[in-house]
């Protein structure tokens, strides 16, 4: 009579898995953090110019952790007088149009984050997702 028998060591396929939400999560903030440079820069490109401070104050940020981050870009300039006026949400909220107001550079856009935000959710999404991808390479799978 033969004895056979099979040992499968699924100790490095447990540390693997160990380390892929981390990696992942590493991913993830990698993809964010270039999501929110592009979409920044793309702002940017299409916000109304006139001194240049609306654009200069176009900024953004990675909140959150984890897998409940999310990227935060703000178009908040502000002119002083006797009042603060913010006049990056009086022009992306439409309420410069609405007062018969309009752009000095043809090129503008009056929604230049929400524009930039919508014409490249597909392209960010692929992004993200490569670099949660290269992560998960680098990590061993």
């Amino acid at each position: 009579m033969s004895n056979l028998s099979f040992v499968l060591d699924l100790g490095p396929l447990e540390e693997l898995i160990a380390r892929s939400k981390e990696s992942a999560m590493k991913g993830a903030k990698n993809g964010l953090d270039v999501i929110k440079d592009d979409w920044i820069v793309k702002s940017r490109n299409i916000a109304p110019l006139d001194t240049g401070n609306l654009i200069r104050q176009i900024n953004g940020t990675v909140e959150g952790n984890g897998f409940q981050s999310h990227v935060v870009v703000t178009g908040n300039a502000t002119s002083r007088g006797r009042k603060r006026f913010n006049y990056g949400y009086y022009i992306h909220e439409g309420l410069m149009a609405a007062d018969g107001k309009k752009l000095k550079r043809p090129d503008a856009e009056e929604q230049f984050l929400s524009k930039v935000g919508e014409e490249n959710q597909q392209d960010w999404m692929a992004k993200l997702e490569r670099e949660i991808e290269t992560e998960l390479r680098r990590a061993g799978w």
